[in-house]
């Protein structure tokens, strides 16, 4: 498979990469609307029986040990800055049809985003993987690579080669070889003739 078509995308995985930049434009404005609004921020841990909460959690709600943080300022526009730029960042990958991009900074918005990024975190690994299967089988879809390599299987096990297919367009028509015209002369290697005598 031609290294293009390897780190390109194809129209799905296009569409599939541009939704998820719409999915990370409306994460951070949601978090641009919290850094507006300056709602307040919620963290909790689990709290164990027969011990306090911690200091840095004092308040006992339920099951669990909640602590209100009142200037979230800091924390809305950190987050609004980061899914925002990432989400832009993919966004020219996509149109650029860089995989390797988009792959790259869709797993790292999937870590950064912890619970929501594992959409990101899934399209990343969905692109890795389709570009292993076009490299190794010439196929991202599951079924057609998943038959290209039982193909690839049997053949080997009857002692045939077998090779994935380079490229979907059709094969080119042979090209027949025509007069094949005499080397020239060359100026620096080429000993200087004398002229014959008549």
């Amino acid at each position: 498979m031609p290294r293009e078509v390897v780190f390109g995308l194809d129209s799905i995985e296009r569409k599939v990469s541009f939704y998820a930049v719409g999915i990370a434009m409306v994460v951070s404005l949601f978090y641009a609307v919290a850094w507006v609004r300056k709602w307040p921020y919620r963290t909790s841990t689990k709290f164990v029986k027969g011990k306090s909460c911690p200091s840095a959690f004092p308040t006992h709600v339920g099951t669990y040990c909640e602590h209100i943080l009142r200037q979230a300022s800091s924390y809305w526009s950190t987050h609004f800055l980061l899914v925002f730029v990432i989400g832009l960042i993919i966004a020219f990958f996509t149109w650029r049809k860089k995989r390797a991009g988009v792959a790259c900074f869709a797993c790292f918005l999937g870590v950064a985003m912890q619970f929501i990024g594992v959409l990101f975190l899934f399209l990343g690994v969905w692109l890795i993987v389709r570009a292993f299967r076009l490299q190794r089988y010439g196929e991202a879809g599951w079924r057609a690579s998943n038959k290209v390599a039982r193909e690839m299987a049997q053949a080997k096990k009857e002692g045939r080669v077998v090779t994935p297919k380079k490229s979907s367009a059709a094969p080119a028509a042979p090209v027949t070889p025509g007069p094949v015209a005499p080397p020239t002369a060359s100026k620096r290697y080429t000993p200087k003739q004398k002229p014959r005598k008549r």
